[in-house]
C-alpha cells in the first residue's frame, strides 16, 4: 500500500504505475487551470497503460468548463534503452484504447500519437495551447523532445509536471540545462520522492539554438 500511495511499485494488473499521490496532483492540476480559465489541451508524453489519462478524461468529463482534447504520446511499442524492463513497460495502441473502453472514456476527444518522441513530438501544431503538460520519458532526450517543440505552447497559468525528474539525474540535467539556456523563471515544486510540476509564470519565446545533440536515447535512433 505504502509502495502504491508514491508510485514505488510496478503493478502487473494495474492501469498506471505513477502512485496515489502523483494523480492526486494530475487531478488538481486539471481542477486548477479549470478555475483559472486557462485554455488548452492535456498532453501526457509517455503513457505506459494509460491509467492517468483515464483519470484525467473522467476528471474533464464532469468538469463545467469546455471539454480539452487530450493526447496521448508514447511508442505503443518496445523502446530501445530500457533492457529486461522493455516487455513489461512495453503496450500496444490497441491495448490503451481498450482500457480507456473499460472505463467507458474513448471519445473523440482522446487522441493517440504513435511513435518514437523525437518523430512525433516535433509535428505538434505550434500554436495550440497546451493547459497541462506531464511528461514521463526517462531521457533526457526525451524530455529536451517534449519542452523543445511544446514548452512555447503553455500559457501563463498551465501547468507542467515532470514525473521522473527527482529519480533520474539525466533527467533533472535536461530540465536545469532548458531552464538556465531559456532563461526561465519557474522553480520545481516536489510532489513525491521521484516527481515535481511547476506553474508557467511567464511566456517565453524557445530558442531552439541551445538545443544539445542527442545525449541519450535519441542516439541509437
Amino acid at each position: 500500500e505504502k509502495l502504491r500511495q508514491f508510485g514505488g511499485d510496478w503493478p502487473p494488473f494495474g492501469y498506471t504505475m505513477i502512485g496515489k499521490q502523483r494523480l492526486e496532483q494530475f487531478r488538481a492540476s486539471i481542477h486548477e487551470v479549470d478555475r483559472n480559465g486557462i485554455e488548452g489541451c492535456i498532453i501526457e508524453a509517455g503513457v505506459w497503460r494509460g491509467g492517468a489519462m483515464i483519470m484525467a478524461a473522467a476528471v474533464t468529463s464532469e468538469s463545467n468548463f469546455e471539454q480539452r482534447d487530450l493526447y496521448l504520446y508514447d511508442a505503443f511499442d518496445s523502446i530501445p534503452g530500457y533492457g529486461r524492463s522493455k516487455s513489461f513497460l512495453e503496450n500496444s495502441e490497441d491495448e490503451v484504447k481498450g482500457y480507456f473502453k473499460l472505463f467507458g472514456m474513448l471519445d473523440h476527444n482522446v487522441k493517440f500519437v504513435k511513435g518514437m518522441f523525437k518523430d512525433t513530438v516535433p509535428q505538434w501544431q505550434k500554436g495550440t495551447p497546451i493547459a497541462v503538460l506531464r511528461v514521463d520519458g526517462n531521457f533526457y532526450d526525451s524530455y529536451a523532445d517534449v519542452l523543445y517543440s511544446m514548452y512555447e505552447d503553455v500559457p501563463v497559468g498551465g501547468i507542467v509536471i515532470f514525473d521522473d525528474v527527482m529519480s533520474h539525474p539525466h533527467v533533472m540535467r535536461c530540465w536545469t540545462d532548458f531552464k538556465r539556456d531559456q532563461n526561465l523563471k519557474e522553480d520545481l515544486v516536489r510532489i513525491d520522492k521521484l516527481s515535481a510540476w511547476f506553474r508557467k509564470i511567464e511566456d517565453v519565446k524557445v530558442d531552439q539554438s541551445k538545443r544539445l545533440p542527442p545525449q541519450d536515447a535519441n542516439k541509437s535512433q
